[in-house]
């Protein structure tokens, strides 16, 4: 599900994590992932990912939508110690409509059987 491309390289990167999902209507709220083992070949130590989600309402289509509201990552990288934060929360709701609407040839006589 995840991997670092450093080059012309890819390294997979092993995850096992947790959800936790609401028992009335099984709803995830928040996942968490960890790395399985560290990657020394290209100095990643560790790397644990945490993500929130929540109810998202669309009032003009009339729906709500569980959608992520924030993700953190913290990860020990080539001897360095980052985080990250990332909220979402201006979600825009979109739509398509198609339909199709035909209309024979005006001026094209059919003649069938003529040879």
């Amino acid at each position: 599900m995840q991997s670092y491309n450093l080059g012309s390289k890819t390294y997979a990167v092993g995850l096992k994590g947790r959800a936790w999902i609401t028992a009335d209507k099984f709803q995830i709220v928040r996942i968490e992932a960890d790395m399985v083992s560290p990657m020394p070949q290209i100095q990643l130590l560790s790397e644990h990912q945490a993500v929130e989600y929540g109810p998202v309402p669309f009032p003009s289509k009339k729906t709500t939508l569980w959608l992520p509201k924030s993700a953190e990552i913290y990860f020990d990288f080539r001897k360095h110690r980052y985080y990250r934060r990332h909220s979402y929360d201006h979600y825009m709701l979109y739509s398509v409509d198609s339909e199709e609407k035909r209309k024979e040839p005006t001026g094209v006589s059919s003649q069938k059987g003529v040879s």
